[in-house]
């Protein structure tokens, strides 16, 4: 029998299709190989062994990309696709989007003399001079003093706030040559907002701050009404004062629980990280003259060849930061530190896991210690390329309150060194710290959210648990 065209004509088209998809599948079963096996050493390098290195250390590794590669935050990996690995990038407040621009604007109100522009002033302490808070110390409690303000202490029934600096004497900013020549914070970061102290209302007669909570019980010690002065960070105060004053007694911010709404935001079901992130970048951006100097001392300690995906870094903290330490004028130490053995371990398992590892960054402000852990890499693992900062100042001290005495450099030098190692880790995949140190947890938050590499993965040898911590470990919200 005889079939016409017209009944044909389907059979064919679906015979056609069949082949096709056939010839699809070959395609696609000879290239899988290919692709997923291009070289023997990537083909094996899942042992059992690295299996187990996985598991074991799976509460340290954030498997997942960064959220920063995506187009959910301003400052993407595109942005420095092109960038000269060895010269400075921070991400713009202004450009960025996300968290970051959102307390850009935040702080940035059109009219600083309204009535209605609100202050929140993070006063000095009252013995200001031993104040020995350092850098990542700063940016942390600024962090929760922003959060305050802008939450206006979990009720902002009546608006939010700004967070803006004193004018006093800022331990590390002793000797400022630049700017305005202030010895405040702003000798070395872009300020907070357009508005500053000057904007305030006063406190006219400073013993009233002895004498607080004479009215309602609600409203803290005040020279007029427009002015509230805390006690400590978890007092009470009249939400319509115009401008409140923490307490110069207390180095701790209140802690808030509404950490989101001032972003036009709703809900909590976003990455902490991100915010935590933005927060330390908007604190920690340079002014342009430490811009430079940061920039000059990358090139000189950076290959122009470094690829962060196959970079570990190793920013050790020690001398003070260790029980026992007889660092004159530092804070008290607060860990055992870990034996520089520990971090070798780890550089070698991290090296093991992924045999394309070339090159190793290692910083510290010891530098007993920076120089016994290079001995123990040429030692152990001659093939990896040991990048430093040509230029750190290695004061041997994380302690802020006298940087200048204990060697004899200017305190601008301190700053630009430790600034430059930051920027150094920011190239590097994988990290060695403990996070115990606040310094190494920010470079661990910053390198997950603003880093140069993808997924970045961290083993905590010093291990803590507080919230900064698992950030630093986990990414993402922290810990579940």
């Amino acid at each position: 029998m005889i079939l016409s065209t017209t009944r044909l004509l389907p059979i064919f088209i679906a015979f056609i299709v069949v082949v096709q998809l056939a010839v699809v599948y070959l395609n696609t079963s000879t290239l899988m190989p290919m692709i997923t096996h291009t070289d023997t050493a990537a083909s094996s390098m899942t042992t059992s062994w690295q299996r187990n290195f996985v598991s074991d250390h799976a509460n340290n590794f954030n498997s997942q990309p960064k959220s920063t590669n995506s187009n959910n935050n301003g400052a993407t990996r595109s942005s420095k696709d092109n960038h000269n690995i060895s010269s400075f990038w921070w991400p713009s407040p202004t450009t960025s989007g996300g968290f970051l621009s959102a307390i850009h604007r935040t702080q940035h109100p059109a009219n600083c003399t309204s009535p209605r522009t609100k202050y929140l002033v993070l006063r000095s302490l009252r013995n200001n001079d031993g104040d020995n808070r350092g850098l990542s110390a700063w940016a942390s409690v600024s962090m929760h003093h922003f959060l305050h303000a802008f939450s206006d202490g979990d009720d902002a029934s009546l608006g939010r706030r700004i967070l803006i600096n004193d004018e006093k004497v800022w331990p590390m900013a002793r000797g400022c040559k630049h700017g305005n020549k202030l010895e405040t914070r702003d000798c070395y970061f872009v300020p907070l907002s357009n508005c500053n102290i000057h904007h305030a209302d006063t406190i006219i007669n400073t013993n009233d701050e002895n004498t607080n909570n004479k009215n309602d019980g609600k409203t803290s010690s005040s020279s007029h009404n427009n002015v509230a002065i805390l006690k400590d960070a978890k007092e009470e105060y009249d939400r319509s004062v115009r401008t409140v004053y923490t307490s110069d007694t207390a180095k701790y911010a209140r802690m808030v629980k509404d950490i989101y709404s001032w972003t036009g935001l709703n809900g909590k079901d976003y990455p902490k990280i991100e915010l935590v992130a933005a927060f330390l970048a908007y604190y920690l951006q340079p002014q342009p003259w430490l811009r430079n100097e940061i920039d000059k001392r990358l090139q000189r300690s950076l290959p122009h060849d470094l690829d962060p995906d196959k970079t570990i870094g190793v920013p050790i903290r020690r001398s003070d930061k260790c029980h026992g330490h007889t660092v004159e004028g530092s804070a008290k130490g607060e860990l055992d530190c870990p034996s520089l053995d520990s971090y070798l371990v780890e550089v070698k398992r991290f090296i093991d896991f992924d045999p394309y590892i070339n090159s190793i960054i290692v910083t510290s402000e010891d530098a007993s210690a920076t120089m016994e852990f290079i001995q123990m890499i040429q030692r152990e693992l001659p093939n990896l390329r040991i990048v430093t900062n040509r230029d750190d100042v290695q004061q041997g001290t994380g302690s802020a309150a006298k940087l200048e005495s204990y060697k004899q450099v200017e305190n601008e030098d301190v700053i630009a060194s430790a600034l430059t190692s930051l920027h150094m880790h920011l190239r590097a995949r994988y990290f060695v710290i403990t996070t115990k140190s606040s310094w190494t947890s920010t470079i661990a938050i910053l390198a997950r959210v603003y880093g140069f590499a993808r997924n970045i993965l961290v083993v905590d040898i010093g291990p803590t648990t507080h919230a900064f911590s698992w950030l630093a470990k986990l990414g993402g919200s922290g810990k579940t």
